[in-house]
């Protein structure tokens, strides 16, 4: 009984850091939404999203080199469902009916694709 306490308690907190961490709108995010048009609201986001790609790109390059052989091939596992992962994920928020859902999408996928990011740079210094 212990255990499945523990279990859950541990599971409740990687949860709440989740979704803490995986905030769209943030602050990032304010200055492309004071632009004039959706359209200057979306490549405003998208330059925002390849610099955060430029920084997941490195991040993951660098775990990639530093791991073990053995857990190449996991990490390269990971990478590709997770990158299949954002992009449903996001396709979702792009479902939606008028030109907010561009909006959406691209701030979704900013947003992921940041804290995909933090976690592989975080992950390579330990």
């Amino acid at each position: 009984m212990k255990w499945i306490a523990l279990s859950l308690l541990i599971l409740a907190s990687l949860f709440a850091r989740s979704a803490e961490a995986a905030s769209m709108f943030d602050d990032e995010y304010k200055p492309c939404g004071e632009q004039p048009n959706t359209i200057a609201i979306v490549a405003c986001v998208d330059a925002k999203t390849k610099a955060w790609d430029r920084r997941l790109n490195a991040a993951y390059g660098a775990l990639l080199r530093g791991v073990e052989g053995g857990q190449r091939d996991p990490l390269r596992n990971a990478q590709r469902l997770w990158i299949q992962y954002r992009d449903a994920n996001c396709q979702f928020y792009g479902s939606q009916e008028g030109t907010i859902r561009q909006i959406k999408a691209a701030e979704c996928v900013r947003a992921m694709t940041r804290d995909r990011a933090l976690e592989l740079e975080d992950a390579a210094k330990s």
